[in-house]
């Protein structure tokens, strides 16, 4: 009797067949707010100038393999001009993750960020492709859900224990090779290809820059995404070629799962119909970790209610579950990176309200400001066993603030984010969002029009005409 076929090829058949016509209303729309704002934040990067996406460009534009600004296919965020696809999906890739502003998973059985590497590949392949708008939306819709797939199949092992394997390079760059190589209409067999490649090559992308004990907090957590991006798109374009991978590159021997499960592994699940997993995909309000949203957003809710001001404030003590408290824990602000990876940092921000909770508390000068500096020794965070136990049954980042002032305690909970499948951001907040991202970058006639076309991109008969904007 033959072996049943592995579960990557039902994986595959799945992406391949996936049309925006499979999408309810709420999920394709889902996907487009998805798209526009992951375009955003990494624009919003390169406004700020951040050094991980100026080097990275210039070093492409200089000497990598687009010769110049205003040649290839496909847009620069920057405004720089165009490049082959491969090229921009690197630049790309790294300004969308600068800011720690990208899109996360929300699932009980592991979180990362998968969007901010799908999207910069996919649209570099679709400008260069001529695709549409709804083209567009099923390849993201279906990358996400290969991503997630694999992501639930692994488990969250992978970075227990010392390990720091990143979810964004492990199960991001498959997913985002899927996007790219439907994209290019390759039927299965060519996903399988695509998928194998990206897979067995992708950056594992280590966590040493996001270990509050080690204190570097360097520029490699972006480029990591940026070279992810890039691996997809070639990985696609290869596969087109004829190169050929294993097609049991998620669950065969030595491949993600038996590489980064340790014992947590779990079958690789093929989606039933449409995209339901999607919404598992949560939007950032604050523009720092997901495992700070909630702390920020009860110590602010406290302070409004009881009109409190910073210096009436005794002390804080903010409960999350274990590993945040670990991880998210550190004090020394040195660069805007730590600042978006420190609860003391970001409740202090939240209480002080000095530079609001906005991109820019996030920014110099605003993480230097002595008065944040100096309150978040009033904080103390701790692992809170049943906000651990909430996330793993949920998948939610809950966090409890206790706040003693004026000789009283006041105390607040809040299980998940803004931005979140239980509490999605509207259109409107998604649009301002943008334009904070972006002064100043365009007119303001011009900036409205690339959120309407932004904010529709099922109905473009082409993307180029939202990217020809930027």
């Amino acid at each position: 009797m033959p072996a049943s076929p592995p579960p990557e090829h039902a994986l595959a058949e799945y992406a391949a067949a996936l049309s925006c016509d499979d999408l309810d209303s709420g999920t394709r729309r889902r996907v487009v707010d998805i798209v526009f704002d992951t375009v955003g934040v990494g624009i919003g990067a390169c406004v700020a100038g951040h050094d991980s996406g100026r080097l990275t460009e210039a070093f492409v534009l200089g000497e990598g393999d687009t010769p110049a600004p205003g040649t290839g296919s496909a847009t620069l965020w920057s405004g720089r001009g165009k490049g082959t696809p491969g090229a921009v999906a690197l630049c790309n890739g790294t300004w969308a993750e600068v800011l720690d502003y990208q899109d996360t998973v929300v699932d009980p059985r592991n979180n990362g960020h998968a969007a901010v590497t799908i999207v910069p590949a996919a649209l570099a392949v679709a400008e260069q492709a001529g695709a549409g708008g709804r083209a567009l939306v099923a390849a993201v819709a279906a990358g996400l859900e290969v991503t997630i797939a694999i992501l639930r199949a692994v488990g969250r092992a992978h970075r227990a224990d010392g390990r720091g394997f990143r979810t964004t390079s492990i199960a991001a760059p498959v997913g985002a090779a899927t996007a790219c190589a439907k994209l290019l209409g390759l039927p299965r067999a060519g996903l399988l290809n695509a998928m194998g490649l990206s897979g067995a090559c992708a950056p594992n992308g280590l966590m040493p820059s996001l270990s509050p004990a080690n204190g570097a907090f360097g520029m490699d957590k972006d480029w990591v995404n940026g070279l992810a991006a890039r691996l997809a798109v070639e990985s696609a374009l290869l596969a087109a070629r004829g190169m050929s991978a294993s097609d049991r590159v998620v669950s065969g021997e030595r491949g993600i799962v038996a590489s980064h499960a340790h014992g947590e592994s779990l079958e690789l699940r093929v989606p039933s119909g449409g995209a339901p997993n999607v919404a598992a995909v949560a939007l950032k309000h604050y523009a720092a970790c997901y495992g700070v949203h909630t702390a920020m957003e009860a110590a602010a809710a406290i302070v409004a209610e009881q009109r409190l001001t910073a210096g009436e404030v005794d002390s804080v003590v903010v409960g999350v579950k274990a590993d945040s408290a670990e991880t998210l824990g550190g004090r020394t602000i040195a660069n805007h990176m730590a600042a978006r990876f420190s609860l003391p940092y970001a409740v202090a921000v939240a209480i002080t309200g000095g530079a609001g909770a906005s991109l820019r508390a996030f920014e110099v000068p605003a993480i230097h400001d002595p008065e944040v500096l100096a309150f978040m020794d009033r904080i103390r965070v701790i692992g809170d066993p049943e906000l651990t136990h909430f996330h793993a049954r949920t998948g939610g980042f809950p966090a409890r603030v206790e706040l003693r002032a004026r000789g009283s305690v006041y105390e607040r909970r809040i299980d998940y984010p803004p931005g979140s499948s239980q509490r999605p951001m509207s259109r409107a907040q998604l649009a301002a969002k943008f334009r904070e991202l972006t002064p100043g970058r365009w007119s303001e006639q011009r900036r409205e029009e690339i959120v309407s076309r932004g904010l529709a991109l099922d109905e473009l008969d082409d993307v180029r005409e939202f990217t020809s904007l930027l």
